[in-house]
């Protein structure tokens, strides 16, 4: 895979990402959640 491809691919993965946080609340309670999940079963 090409640089370019490569750029590509994750600006528009970070777009859909960001804009589902955003305009999804579901999908941003899902994610918090599953982020405190993990911080808390690796907290030392």
């Amino acid at each position: 895979m090409k640089n370019a491809t490569y750029a590509k691919l994750c600006g528009g993965l970070a777009l859909v990402w960001a804009l589902g946080l955003i305009f999804i609340p579901a999908f941003a309670t899902t994610v918090e959640q599953l982020m405190l999940l993990f911080l808390s079963t690796n907290a030392r």
